[in-house]
């Protein structure tokens, strides 16, 4: 069996796709990696040598859509099709994208997801945002908190409003500050809600499955 390899922007993502699986019980039978120095731009630019390594047969990649989904999407695909790859769609699968994919050293399945969910923008923070449970009565809070720092007074970004908002949220949970993929497995975060299955089973489709191969 060929190697299986996710690429993730960072610890975060490595540590909330281990504890999601474990919730599930999908066994990790992959291996997850991330740029020696945090960052997208980085991470996407070595796709297509990667996609070139000889024992490589399933490959995954996460990725935060930031702004814009569909500019974040562009920047992969304009990649791969100056590297004659064909198939590449002009647009992301809504519950994530999984290409097979044929270059000089074998077949290789490419799936890309997008962080939150291949349709919004934002971050893996916005993700598990949406992990919280219905009835809770805490985040509500916690908007009311950020919302009421004046602008000029905010130390944190636009951007960066989703990390502040999750982080806030765990701060007050019983166990304040737990990383996020522990908030997964302490149930602060809802592993079962219905936003996670298409993400597992892109997982799944793109690097588990031992059915039809690429």
């Amino acid at each position: 069996m060929g190697r299986r390899l996710m690429l993730v922007e960072g610890k975060d993502d490595e540590h909330v796709v281990r504890h999601l699986c474990r919730a599930h019980d999908i066994k990790v039978n992959f291996d997850i990696e991330q740029p020696k120095n945090d960052g997208i731009e980085q991470l996407i630019d070595q796709v297509p040598a990667r996609l070139t390594e000889a024992d490589l047969q399933r490959f995954a990649m996460v990725v935060d859509a930031d702004e814009d989904v569909e500019s974040r999407w562009k920047q992969l695909r304009d990649r791969l099709r100056r590297r004659g790859y064909d198939g590449i769609p002009d647009k992301p699968g809504e519950e994530g994208t999984i290409i097979d994919l044929h270059n000089d050293f074998g077949d290789v399945r490419l799936g890309v997801w997008i962080m939150p969910d291949n349709r919004l923008p934002g971050i893996l923070e916005n993700f598990l945002a949406f992990l919280v449970p219905d009835d809770d009565k805490m985040l509500p809070r916690v908007d009311r908190f950020l919302d009421g720092i004046p602008r000029e007074e905010r130390l944190f970004t636009d951007v960066q409003r989703p990390k502040a908002r999750i982080h806030s949220y765990l701060a007050v949970q019983d166990e304040p500050g737990k990383p996020l993929g522990l908030s997964i497995t302490f149930r602060y975060l809802d592993a079962n809600r219905e936003v996670v299955r298409p993400f597992l089973n892109w997982i799944i489709d793109t690097l588990i499955s031992d059915g039809e191969q690429p």
